[in-house]
């Protein structure tokens, strides 16, 4: 966030403030916002695109007899017997699939699959040797779906669970798809390729998650949860591919969002993708100064800035600003969420500065720190703020709608922090955003106790898929969406 106020403040959180198109108030407010016209079509909050959240159990059935396909240098053991009833379930899928989302086409299985362990000799494929290759991979020129068992496999079941392995096989497997639907071509970027591929995952999860494959099961809560988790593990970030380079692959949050477009509508949404729709909704836009990438600190001035950001963002909703302080403040009826607390009573945002600092942490390794960035603690204060928006439009701020339509609201504030917004809407001040704050929203979004996407009460839904999706909306839609979608 950065901030640019003269020559002095600069934050990766960059920050642009929003010009705010519309806003919705929900029939019956006590209080109309200005400019926030009602639609229909509000989503169901317990629900993940159409179907229940639910928190039931996720990874192998148990009692099904595993898949007997034949796998080249297979060890035998639990990894490479994971992998295999991963590939079989994907294959059936598509069996069925890839005729109906590719106008006929009959469907053909991959000619091989590879096992190999990366710290061994290794075997050749793809005209390479497999010594020291941590990955899991489709070649085209064998026709072949290959895995490491000795450190990638083992690194995504023990970080995320058994799904993570059948995440990155199913997209491998849409890549393998791509091929034989003929639709690449040498000019496909990198970034289209890759995301498609997502999409193709995501198709394949609703699969799952329906009940419908042999090997696996999968829940709409937690289980989900973790497969968007592998997709922000395996996102670009600075200092690897680049986030606009040729090879770059993705941020998580468009890694996401194409997952959630092929989770929702199925395969042929997936198609749709093309390199003008990746550029019209991607987060990987170019740098806008070189100095982009320095973090906004946490402290007073900070918060000023953030402050005005959000005031000038929400300025068109007619809603009087609550007033920040630092000072841990009572509310009636309330108990304080940390790190930012808001009381509707009084119209006051209380924030806790030493936790904001902790959040504000670059992300780590060592599960005992909680650091996520510094956007994604300046979003938490957005949160709070959003919700004095809704309070003054007379909306609920203790369900679900409120959790999610926070969510929604901080996105639609954050997609106008961009120099460039989605949607050619303008930016707003002079606090501006990068990839990578983004990516940090998201991470926050997926855990447990964030305030992004929290009612008044801090509760959020427990779907992450829908935390997420509802920020998505916000940021590429705008605040005129917010209420529409989640009135209720």
């Amino acid at each position: 966030m950065t901030a640019t106020v003269g020559t002095r403040h600069r934050k990766r959180f960059i920050g642009a403030v929003l010009t705010v198109v519309a806003c919705l108030a929900a029939t019956g407010c006590a209080h109309p916002i200005s400019g926030m016209p009602t639609t229909a079509g509000s989503l169901a909050t317990a629900s993940v695109a159409g179907l229940p959240a639910t928190n039931g159990p996720s990874g192998p059935r148990p009692g099904v007899p595993d898949a007997s396909l034949p796998v080249e240098n297979s060890a035998g053991g639990e990894l490479d017997t994971l992998a295999t009833n991963a590939v079989a379930d994907i294959r059936a899928y598509w069996k069925k699939a890839f005729p109906e989302t590719f106008e006929g086409r009959e469907f053909a299985p991959v000619k091989r699959l590879v096992s190999y362990d990366s710290t061994g000799s290794g075997v050749q494929l793809c005209k390479q040797s497999t010594a020291g290759l941590v990955n899991a991979f489709y070649c085209p020129l064998d026709d072949a779906i290959a895995w490491d068992r000795g450190r990638m496999l083992p690194m995504l079941e023990s970080s995320f669970g058994p799904m993570a392995v059948v995440t990155v096989l199913a997209h491998e497997m849409g890549h393998a798809m791509q091929h034989r639907a003929g639709v690449l071509d040498k000019d496909t970027p990198t970034l289209v390729l890759e995301q498609q591929a997502d999409c193709f995952t995501g198709a394949f999860f609703r699969h799952v998650a329906e009940g419908s494959a042999e090997h696996f099961r999968i829940s709409t809560g937690a289980g989900l949860n973790n497969v968007l988790g592998v997709l922000n593990y395996i996102r670009d970030a600075p200092g690897r591919t680049g986030f606009a380079g040729p090879r770059a692959h993705g941020s998580a949050f468009d890694r996401i969002s194409a997952f959630q477009y092929g989770f929702a509508d199925g395969p042929e949404r997936c198609t749709e993708i093309t390199a003008d729709s990746v550029k019209q909704r991607t987060t990987q836009f170019q740098f806008w100064k070189d100095a982009q990438e320095t973090d906004l600190p946490i402290n007073r001035s900070s918060v000023e800035i953030v402050e005005e950001s959000l005031r000038r963002v929400f300025a068109d909703t007619g809603a009087a600003p609550p007033r920040i302080t630092t000072q841990q403040l009572s509310c009636p009826g309330l108990s304080p969420t940390s790190p930012a607390f808001y009381c509707p009573e009084t119209n006051t945002v209380s924030l806790d500065m030493r936790k904001l600092h902790e959040i504000a942490q670059p992300p780590s390794t060592d599960q005992r720190k909680s650091g996520y960035g510094d956007f994604a603690a300046y979003a938490q204060v957005a949160s709070r703020y959003a919700l004095s928006v809704q309070n003054a439009a007379g909306l609920s701020l203790d369900d679900e709608a409120a959790s999610l339509r926070t969510a929604c609201f901080v996105g639609s504030w954050s997609g106008l922090l961009v120099e460039d917004p989605i949607g050619r809407r303008n930016p707003v001040g002079k606090l501006r955003i990068a990839p990578g704050d983004v990516d940090e929203g998201v991470a926050a979004l997926l855990s447990r106790d964030s305030l992004i996407a929290a009612d008044v009460e801090g509760d959020q839904v427990p779907a992450g898929f829908a935390r997420v999706e509802a920020f998505r909306i916000g940021f590429q839609q705008g605040m005129g969406a917010c209420v529409a979608k989640y009135r209720h």
